[in-house]
């Protein structure tokens, strides 16, 4: 596993597994599957704090495998990897940002603000996901959640460019 610091070989681990998790569910395997999903669960419990997104996007594809009906497990698997993507990219930004105003900001305090955020903002989007959206007071749930998101990541973008 990549050492603590460094989140994106973390993203580009998780996207490695997210691959072995595809082939596996493709292959119907059962052995395979239960393979990758322990990998999967190992790599929750040795990423650092900060990778807390892509621990639940780690955690959402071992559900994913669970699925009887091959084509859903394929299309949330492929999700996951689309989501590490963009995590990837904005940890990217994230990380490029903050050295660049590291002389500005107190590095550590801006980084912890950002991981907070970025946090926040998984944890955020993966409630609304859980919603039953059909439910009328879920639905007005949701559209918080949504609002809130769009203002946490209106703070994040405004650190990030501090």
């Amino acid at each position: 596993m990549p050492a603590d610091t460094d989140i994106q070989l973390w993203a580009q681990e998780l996207q490695r597994l997210l691959q072995l998790a595809q082939e596996a569910r493709q292959s119907g395997d059962t052995a395979r599957i239960e393979d990758v999903q322990a990998q999967l669960r190992r790599f929750c419990e040795d990423s650092p704090k900060a990778a807390q997104a892509l621990d639940d996007v780690a955690t959402k594809a071992i559900f994913d495998l669970d699925l009887g009906v091959t084509e859903a497990a394929l299309a949330g698997i492929r999700s996951r990897a689309a989501e590490v993507q963009a995590l990837t990219k904005l940890i990217a930004g994230v990380a490029a940002s903050t050295q660049a105003k590291a002389k500005v900001l107190s590095g550590e305090t801006a980084r912890q603000a950002i991981d907070a955020a970025t946090s926040a903002i998984g944890s955020f989007k993966q409630l609304r996901d859980q919603l039953d959206t059909s439910d009328a007071d879920m639905a007005t749930v949701a559209a918080s959640i949504d609002k809130t998101l769009a203002a946490v990541q209106a703070l994040r973008n405004r650190l990030e460019k501090a």
